[in-house]
């Protein structure tokens, strides 16, 4: 069996202390060309740190657990790609773990796998469903946020707010939302309420009623929900539909294609992302800036690793309406 590769053969092929290699490991304070030297001395003997006894030891692993729901939509992989590419910037590397089920759950949260990363990024998961206590590590939470956290999020109630708005500019008044219930226990659709409770609020100021009849569960756009869409855009004068996501949008769009009916003449649709495809299909949509808070969540995680102490943090992004051809 081969001898295991330690620190002390690093710092003897090196020429430094173990100290030092120590601080080239922790991200510490050490110059480039000393870092340089240590780096190769590492890449030569095959050194492979074990993450766990330097966590129990106080020390840094340069990792962080990035927590997700399944991934289905643009969003979530545009999310997970600025966080990627900013953490790397910042010398940390990136784990991903979908919590898909409550058998993930339970095998993560019955485990010490929390411990083999310095932090944890909460990506669009609720942080009281996923945590039934207080974590004694850094937790930054994005698109939800507790008091007790750093906490990055969009303000989702004003992007109810522009939908409406933007709707209500083309003095259209039969108007109809799509949204979803979430099912999972681990789950919540709370930015979707909040989207909704905004669109609802603008037309209220207007004195205009949004009836129970006008909201549409779309989660599976078949059945019923596509049967009430084909119905508003066959039966109703100008309807105006607010799609809590561009995926519903989506399949608005592809329904209304196959009756020959127009959006932006026969009908007027606003979504919310702005997902890639938006622009080819000329949709007006709420746009999220995905990017920018997948990199500030990252480099808040960051701070708060390296400086506990730092007071809690909470940054609120704001939506824009990109308008297009749609509405």
């Amino acid at each position: 069996m081969s001898k295991r590769i330690t620190i002390k053969d690093i710092a003897k092929m090196s020429g430094v202390g173990v100290g030092t290699v120590s601080r080239v490991l922790n991200g510490g304070s050490v110059k480039p060309e000393t870092r340089k030297v240590v780096m190769n001395a590492i890449k030569k003997l095959g050194y492979t740190p074990n993450v766990s006894a330097r966590r129990l030891a106080g020390g840094k692993t340069m990792s962080i657990l990035v927590l997700t729901p399944e991934i289905r939509t643009e969003f979530h992989w545009r999310l997970l790609e600025s966080i990627d590419k900013t953490l790397d910037a910042l010398d940390y590397q990136t784990v991903i773990y979908p919590v898909i089920s409550q058998n993930r759950y339970n095998r993560l949260f019955n485990s010490n796998l929390f411990y083999e990363f310095d932090g944890v990024i909460l990506c669009t998961l609720t942080y009281k469903k996923m945590f039934k206590k207080t974590p004694d590590f850094p937790v930054l939470i994005l698109e939800d946020c507790e008091d007790k956290h750093d906490c990055v999020f969009l303000d989702n109630y004003y992007g109810g707010v522009l939908a409406a708005e933007t709707l209500l500019e083309r003095n259209i008044r039969n108007l109809y939302a799509l949204y979803y219930d979430e099912t999972s226990p681990l789950l919540s659709n709370e930015n979707i309420i909040k989207r909704l409770e905004g669109f609802k609020d603008r037309l209220k100021e207007e004195d205009i009623s949004f009836e129970t009849d006008q909201l549409i569960n779309a989660d599976f756009f078949y059945g019923r929900p596509h049967e009430r869409i084909i119905q508003i855009l066959k039966t109703v004068e100008r309807p105006g539909i607010f799609a809590t996501t561009d995926n519903f949008a989506m399949n608005v769009l592809e329904t209304a294609a196959t009756l020959g009916k127009v959006p932006g003449k026969d009908f007027f649709i606003v979504g919310y992302d702005n997902q890639t495809w938006t622009e080819r299909l000329e949709l007006t949509t709420i746009k999220q800036p995905i990017e920018e808070m997948g990199e500030m969540a990252s480099k808040l995680i960051v701070e708060r690793i390296k400086n506990p102490e730092l007071p809690v943090r909470h940054v609120k992004f704001q939506p824009s309406i990109l308008r297009r051809k749609s509405a």
